[in-house]
């Protein structure tokens, strides 16, 4: 029913797209902006100021949650207690680096708060990045592209492993045509201070920048929702296994009986869906698809339209027609503030 009080938590693409499904919404976070990942490799690589990569996003309660009492339906935060009939958990993602030994004391996570430590590696250092996929693959270009002598790891037997095996031999050639070095089907055992110890041997690295070790929130396992590595059980339908007024999108969230890919695509498309099958009553199953992905590696852009790789000026129009389209969204969010 459209007269259900519904509150989201979290505010990035997932709550954003929630959010404009149903303006009357409760939009919750912590937080009044919102991160645009490859911008922030931009800001690295080109040594630019931190607010290039952030979008200021209003949000109705600013606060942190700090748990939810699915009871009596409301949001315990620092900034009050909020009722709810509907809830929409859309809180993103954390970064663990404690399951790989010595991973805390030697290695850099890719968060907002490394950035400038990141900038100020010193110059000719080596830097090895621990993940192959989307985002290891646009910092190994970055970084290479400001002078530094680049690893890059992957576990698996090619870089992006979740797309399509001939997207991932062009986007091994671009990096090693720059100058990366591309280490396949490495496990790391454990990250010392000038060392990287993987099953393909040891690696010397100055630095050790994880781009992988990604999972839900812990607050979801505390929330006491099921959970598979912190990223909440949902049904086709994006509904919790646990309660049926609840849902959750983004990468917070996952099926039950499938996979739900982290991307700011598939979070958009979960926010709508969610949403509409929270305030309407439909039963619209999730279907998560990938339109187009573009990596920006270096000065290069690569990407995969329809299984189709593209390159060049137009697949360079496409990554920044996506961050446009974004910034338009945030901006009609902002027209949505509510006086709570």
């Amino acid at each position: 029913m459209q007269d259900e009080r519904v509150v989201i938590l979290g505010g990035g693409f997932a709550g954003i797209a929630a959010k404009l499904v149903y303006p009357n919404a409760i939009l919750v976070d912590e937080r009044d902006f919102m991160v645009v990942t490859p911008r922030l490799v931009e800001v690295i690589e080109k040594n630019l100021p931190l607010s290039y990569a952030l979008i200021h996003r209003k949000v109705d309660v600013k606060a942190k949650v700090l748990k939810v009492d699915f009871k009596e339906k409301k949001v315990i935060t620092t900034n009050g207690e909020i009722k709810f009939d509907k809830l929409i958990i859309a809180l993103g993602y954390e970064q663990d680096l404690s399951r790989i030994k010595g991973a805390e004391n030697y290695g850099i996570g890719f968060t907002l708060e490394n950035v400038e430590k990141i900038k100020s590696f010193k110059e000719g250092s080596i830097v090895t990045i621990l993940g192959g996929g989307a985002l290891g693959v646009e910092l190994a270009g970055a970084l290479r592209k400001r002078g530094y002598i680049v690893n890059l790891v992957e576990a698996e037997s090619r870089l992006v492993p979740y797309l399509t095996p001939d997207f991932s031999k062009e986007v091994q050639k671009v990096l090693e045509r720059q100058g990366v070095n591309v280490i396949l089907r490495a496990k790391v055992e454990e990250v010392k201070e000038n060392d990287v110890v993987t099953t393909q041997g040891r690696i010397r690295s100055d630095y050790v920048i994880f781009s992988a070790g990604f999972s839900g929130p812990k607050i979801i396992r505390e929330m006491g929702l099921s959970n598979k590595n912190n990223r909440m059980l949902v049904d086709k339908f994006l509904r919790s296994v646990d309660y049926d007024f609840v849902y959750g999108a983004g990468d917070c969230a996952n099926l039950r009986d499938g996979f739900i890919p982290q991307s700011a695509q598939v979070s958009l498309q979960a926010g709508e869906v969610a949403m509409n099958n929270a305030i309407k009553g439909e039963k619209v199953e999730f279907k998560p698809v990938q339109k187009a992905i573009v990596f920006k590696i270096g000065d290069d852009y690569i990407g995969l339209v329809k299984n189709t790789v593209i390159s060049g000026p137009i697949a360079a129009l496409i990554k920044s027609f996506a961050i446009s389209s974004l910034e338009g969204k945030v901006k009609k969010v902002n027209k949505f503030v509510l006086a709570i």
